[in-house]
């Protein structure tokens, strides 16, 4: 049985967190994660580093936390990732080119304010 390195730096603990959301998501769970549980993903004991871990990723901008109370506890901390869109040039104008008998003929473009009613 191969053994897996028990320490890893703190940067790539922290991509472990991002893969391990990212996992999670595409399993289709969506739900906020406590401190508790991100650890447990990991394989780790629950302690402070890993909570100032994500509260890098919160300044970071990579996750989002919500503080909730819960009735017979403490407040807990939940993390959630961020949903970042991915526009770029690419995706911002469409460009339609017209041709007649295999040449180019025109060009149009269509903002990227209209592209609901081209496609």
């Amino acid at each position: 049985m191969k053994r897996f390195p028990k320490a890893y730096s703190r940067e790539k603990r922290k991509e472990q967190i991002k893969l391990q959301f990212k996992v999670w998501i595409d399993n289709g769970d969506h739900e906020p994660k406590t401190m508790y549980r991100i650890a447990r993903a990991l394989g780790m004991t629950p302690n402070t580093r890993i909570y100032s871990m994500l509260n890098e990723l919160v300044l970071e901008g990579y996750l989002t936390v919500e503080s909730r109370d819960q009735s017979g506890r403490w407040t807990t901390k939940f993390y959630y990732p961020v949903v970042q869109t991915l526009i770029t040039e690419k995706y911002g104008r469409r460009r339609i080119v017209v041709k007649r008998r295999g040449m180019i003929a025109d060009n149009l473009e269509v903002p990227s304010g209209q592209m609901g009613l081209w496609s």
